[in-house]
């Protein structure tokens, strides 16, 4: 993903030549695809028209340089009636004003990245009415104008709310398995565990290959009650609110109902 100011002044390398042709001068962006469309190159000559460089012509695009086969790649804009139609459009994305479709404004487009691979437009920086500063996501984008960006409602997640949302996962993730690990060692701790519920353990029957600490941490969720619904290998339900019987348990088969079962009853 590239920032579009960091386009500007590439150096153009030729592959067939073996040297630098130009450096890019500016973009143009189709409106209707949401993508960079071509690259103009800068000349010495402006007079003599626009010369420019269809994306898909392009074979690299790095943080150095522009990589093109060879120069018979560099088009007049005169005999490209897209890149004319593209121009007459004058959408330039910088300096629009980001509007849902609910009527809010988001923020003024300062800067929006593009995907180096696909050339599509990912992304916008925002500058609010308070001058602060957000990075937009735009998968849902209706209209590119020359003064507004037109985008659906839902879509106005940030990618900062984004990241908080996959960090506070990840940091529950952790917190409980965090959890599940200082139980194992509780229920290790507590030898006379086994011993106070011999009868229990003749009633449960432990799958083959849970060892004694899984054994215990079986024993210790009878009577527990349930915050989440959990499936059981048999397909049956237990649901939350229900207490935790040793018939239950019966249908615990596996680790990792195991586990959901620890991670899912009232602490």
């Amino acid at each position: 993903m590239k920032f579009s100011a960091d386009l500007r002044n590439l150096k153009i390398i030729s592959v067939a030549e073996g040297k630098e042709i130009s450096t890019v001068k500016d973009i143009i962006i189709d409106p209707t695809k949401g993508t960079l469309a071509f690259f103009i190159i800068n000349q010495p000559i402006d007079y003599l028209g626009a010369r420019i460089i269809a994306f898909e012509d392009v074979l690299g695009l790095g943080d150095y340089a522009l990589i093109i086969n060879d120069s018979t790649v560099i088009q007049d804009v005169a005999h490209n009636s897209l890149a004319i139609e593209l121009l007459q459009k004058r959408v330039k994305v910088i300096g629009s004003q980001l509007l849902t479709t609910k009527g809010t404004l988001l923020g003024q487009v300062s800067e929006f990245m593009i995907d180096e691979e696909t050339g599509k437009i990912t992304g916008f920086v925002l500058v609010d009415s308070e001058n602060k500063t957000s990075q937009c996501h735009c998968d849902h984008v209706l209209t590119y104008g020359q003064e507004i960006i037109l985008i659906e409602q839902d879509n106005q997640d940030t990618l900062a709310s984004r990241k908080e949302r996959k960090q506070n996962a990840a940091a529950n993730s952790v917190r409980d398995k965090e959890y599940l690990r200082k139980k194992i060692e509780e229920f290790g701790k507590k030898d006379s565990l086994l011993k106070s519920e011999a009868n229990n353990s003749e009633v449960i029957e432990f799958p083959q290959d849970f060892n004694v600490f899984e054994q215990r941490q079986l024993q210790f969720l009878v009577g527990k009650i349930l915050t989440k619904d959990v499936k059981l290998e048999t397909g049956n339900l237990l649901k939350a609110g229900e207490q935790i019987t040793q018939e239950s348990l019966a249908g615990v088969k596996s680790r990792q109902t195991l586990m959901q079962l620890t991670a899912h009853v009232m602490k």
